[in-house]
């Protein structure tokens, strides 16, 4: 598969110094796209036709809600409920018929079928999948980045503090797509042991960081230990956001 190649924003959080430079771009690429549904869009026809059929999980609708833009929201969340209400006369007409005769029908019920149908209409979501894409994206650049080594990629890698746990498993399942075997042998265990050199240091810095509140410690200096506690929930399971 092709994918497009963009450093600036890879180097650019690269040189951050977080926890995770992914959760940095998928955080920024999430606001990028929630503004772009809020905006002009939410009036273009194609957009709407997505919307309408397509629609948001439950923690991007809320990111739409926090945005605070309620016309334009109201505008898709309207044609996406008449788009449902639609699909279900097309799909179910049969819910206007005596129970006896729903009941008598062969095939799965109609609760069954209900919940198929459910499940099919809600099991995407459009923020979500352009986030992917997105980080199909970065994770291609930093691999195509780290075989080249251009303007000392490997080095910028190597001290940098790593990747959350998602993060590193994406990164990983892109370089054994791109590279050779020995190319992704020698990947594979370089992120191994920036991942394990900086698990190390976070569990330096999170023992300090519980230690801290014994009364003998309490006025000894908290180091880098004092915001641990986030940045190892963030190591562990991706970037934390407001909603």
């Amino acid at each position: 598969m092709k994918y497009k190649l963009e450093t600036i924003p890879v180097w650019d959080a690269l040189n951050e110094n977080c926890e995770c430079p992914f959760c940095i771009l998928m955080e920024k690429a999430e606001a990028r796209y929630i503004k772009y549904y809020l905006g002009n869009s939410a009036m273009n026809p194609e957009t709407r036709v997505e919307v309408n059929k397509t629609g948001f999980c439950p923690q991007h609708f809320s990111g739409l809600l926090l945005a605070r833009s309620p016309q334009h929201l109201g505008l898709i969340a309207h044609t996406h409920l008449q788009h449902w209400m639609d699909d279900l006369d097309k799909k179910y007409p049969s819910r206007r018929k005596s129970l006896l005769e729903r009941l008598s029908r062969k095939g799965p019920t109609q609760s069954e079928a209900f919940s198929d149908h459910i499940d099919n209409r809600t099991k995407s979501c459009l923020i979500c999948d352009r986030i992917e894409r997105t980080l199909k994206r970065y994770t291609f650049t930093s691999v195509y980045l780290w075989k080249n080594d251009e303007e000392g990629f490997r080095s910028g890698l190597e001290s940098s503090k790593g990747f959350c746990i998602p993060h590193a498993k994406e990164l990983l399942l892109m370089g054994e797509e791109i590279l050779n075997q020995q190319e992704f042998s020698e990947f594979a265990t370089a992120i191994e042991n920036l991942q394990k050199k900086n698990f190390e240091r976070l569990e330096e810095e999170i023992n300090w960081f519980t230690q801290k509140f014994k009364s003998e410690n309490h006025d000894k200096p908290w180091g880098s230990a004092e915001d641990a506690h986030y940045r190892l929930i963030q190591k562990l399971t991706g970037k934390i956001t407001a909603h």
